[in-house]
């Protein structure tokens, strides 16, 4: 048991322990307010304050294990609701209410022991993948000495630390002294056409290797390929290896487990509910801010910017269809889910909330792992809009649009912090001989290789985004024009050693940059003015060079 999962029991668990402690002050506060309402009319405000108090204990309750309670107070909110909105409560309804009221004493004391709600929160696991740093080291092993040193070296452009074999016994030694994140591994050695699965197969079975494997081999053969898959193989790529699949597949398997955590954002006005379903939220990997006045709601649109929002329908001042009608009006929020979680059960109700601009309506209560099945579906699926709306669709980078966005953001941060900003224009030289002579396929390719190794080289800190055709564009903040030179150098120098294959052939390419520098170009017309000038004197220049604008 984690110890991230054991504090989050705990805070459930107190949770619970303070509801119950609450719950007869609550049943006494519905005892004093009914006496007080009780001779008003059904519409009146007092008495319409009253029902919203016991539409928000019907839904609370039975997440909190009373579920018996929650029967009771739905019984009396249906009582009040079943009047004619401009009559008396009648001297019949009057006694039942005041039987069901009586009831409720007792039943806070009925808790059930354990209820799926409380099994089901108790038992969520965290899934979401932290991760601390990453390494890097890469183990390749093939018998043709020359082809594991050309693909080392290529390997390493990308900014993995790569250790090269012959012989596949030499890199089980130094299993015993290091752990790559991934192997890479021919299928035929001396030993056989498939020796090198059965000795990956055999790490696996004799010393619990868990490190995964990629297979390289000339033989597409299926018999081959279930070798390899039977050996805990990842993939399986055929000689010559594309460069652009490999640092693709190795990304995926080194960086893919690593991912940003929804952000929900709770609105309810129910404090205890609200903080039950974040914790469950929280325990899944998500990041949750909860509200629980609803007029708060576009201050923390703004400072939180959530994947999602889960709204209570009835609240005091503002109902949830009503706030989910003003945040569609609003251009930026318009696409974002919106999921009521209510325990109204009228399925009318239901489809008039959506109707007005809701995605999905969930009742109270709600067992916890579906309610993260819920919001992780549609979640996701905001993401991947997200993406599809600020991603170039080939390289996965920043489109142009959203990276002079960020150039935006990133000088009025400098301007802020008195701090420089170098603006790259990236561009492959001589790109269209390349299109010409192999193809668009493998042009775009080489766009991709130039996009992979773009993220992999640049700081963490560096924005990346493709700014069309073969021009790309890097943002580096807090850096001087000397340091963001060495920077943006060493990746044009590992770019040229990148051998391209194709089907018509194998080429290389190099690639030329043009710079400004904040805050000698004062605004990003600037910026992107001087980087085009820098970018024009490099092509002039005879190319496969960094050229600051400005510099002799």
């Amino acid at each position: 048991m984690t110890e991230k999962t054991t504090s989050t029991k705990d805070k459930l668990q107190q949770l619970w322990d303070s509801f119950a402690e609450q719950l007869p002050q609550k049943v006494e506060q519905i005892r004093e307010d009914w006496s007080r309402v009780q001779s008003l009319r059904v519409d009146s405000k007092e008495m319409k304050s009253f029902t919203l108090m016991l539409h928000n204990l019907a839904g609370t309750a039975p997440s909190f294990g009373f579920t018996a309670m929650g029967v009771a107070v739905r019984d009396i909110e249906s009582l009040i609701q079943n009047m004619e909105g401009d009559s008396l409560p009648s001297r019949h309804v009057k006694e039942k209410i005041g039987t069901k009221i009586t009831e409720l004493a007792a039943l806070s004391a009925i808790r059930s022991e354990p209820t799926d709600l409380q099994t089901g929160a108790l038992q969520v696991e965290a899934r979401y993948a932290t991760s601390g740093e990453i390494g890097r080291l890469i183990f390749v092993v093939d018998d043709d000495k020359a082809l594991v040193e050309h693909l080392a070296v290529q390997i390493e452009c990308f900014g993995y630390d790569v250790h090269a074999f012959n012989d596949i016994k030499e890199m089980k030694k130094a299993l015993k002294f290091s752990t790559p994140e991934v192997i890479i591994s021919d299928m035929s050695f001396p030993d056989g056409n498939f020796a090198g699965a059965d000795e990956i197969m055999a790490l696996r079975r004799e010393e619990g290797l868990g490190i995964p494997a990629i297979f390289m081999s000339q033989r597409n053969q299926l018999e081959a390929r279930i070798k390899a898959a039977n050996a805990g193989g990842e993939a399986y790529f055929l000689k010559p290896v594309a460069m652009c699949d490999l640092i693709e597949k190795l990304d995926n398997l080194v960086f893919g487990a690593v991912q940003e955590p929804y952000r929900i954002l709770i609105v309810d006005d129910d404090q205890e509910l609200s903080e039950l379903h974040a914790a469950i939220l929280k325990e899944h990997g998500m990041v949750v801010r909860v509200v629980n006045d609803p007029m708060q709601i576009l201050k923390h649109m703004v400072g939180f910017r959530p994947d999602l929002v889960l709204l209570d329908m009835y609240m005091p001042g503002c109902n949830g269809d009503e706030l989910a009608r003003a945040i569609r009006q609003i251009e930026d929020y318009n696409g974002i889910p919106i999921v009521f979680l209510s325990a109204e059960t009228c399925v009318d109700k239901q489809v008039d909330a959506i109707r007005m601009g809701g995605d999905d309506f969930l009742t109270k209560p709600i067992r916890p792992e579906f309610l993260i099945s819920s919001i992780n579906i549609r979640a996701e699926r905001m993401r991947i809009m997200r993406t599809f709306m600020v991603r170039d669709s080939l390289t996965g980078l920043f489109n142009l649009v959203n990276i002079q966005a960020q150039l935006e953001t990133t000088l009025a941060r400098a301007k802020k912090n008195n701090s420089p900003v170098v603006y790259a224009l990236i561009e492959l030289d001589n790109f269209q001989a390349v299109n010409d002579t192999h193809g668009y396929l493998a042009g775009n390719r080489a766009i991709v290789i130039a996009a992979l190794l773009l993220k992999r080289r640049v700081r963490s800190a560096d924005v990346v985004g493709r700014y069309g055709g073969q021009k790309f564009v890097v943002i580096m903040p807090d850096i001087d024009a000397e340091a963001a030179f060495t920077v943006l150098d060493e990746i044009r120098t590992s770019f040229a050693k990148i051998l391209h294959r194709c089907h018509s052939g194998e080429f290389y390419l190099t690639l030329s940059g043009g710079c400004a520098v904040y805050p000698d170009a004062k605004d990003v017309a600037s910026l992107n003015s001087l980087s085009g000038k820098a970018l024009a004197e490099a092509r002039d220049m005879g190319r496969n060079r960094i050229v600051m604008a400005g510099s002799q």
